[in-house]
């Protein structure tokens, strides 16, 4: 019988106040980016739920109506597409013509380096 040895380290990580100026900001943008998400995945089956709820109400069976009504849910690419159009940005005022929603939910969203460098 071989033994295996297993080993763990522990850090720490001591941040100057810039570098946890910057910690938060990504922590910050993952947050809102995942929310952003989430809530337009939740807007899709509401809006499968309510076409389900409109054929049962019609006399359709429930299992039947669930079959018919196709709600596309949003995939990683078309969540991307539409925060790239969306998201603002504080050195230039409102939205990209054609795109609606708020005005510029999160303007400071060009100062978070997302290339990671």
């Amino acid at each position: 019988m071989q033994a295996q040895v297993l080993r763990a380290f522990r850090f720490t990580l001591d941040p100057t106040c810039v570098q946890e100026e910057v910690l938060l900001r990504h922590a910050g943008a993952a947050r809102w980016a995942f929310n952003h998400a989430l809530g337009m995945k939740v807007a899709a089956h509401q809006e499968w739920r309510a076409g389900v709820q409109a054929l049962v109400d019609t006399g359709l069976g429930e299992a039947e109506a669930r079959k018919r009504v196709r709600v596309p849910v949003p995939t990683k690419p078309s969540v991307q597409k539409h925060l790239n159009q969306i998201k603002g940005d504080s050195r230039t005022p409102g939205l990209p013509a054609g795109v609606q929603g708020p005005a510029r939910p999160c303007p400071w969203w060009h100062e978070v380096n997302t290339r990671g460098g």
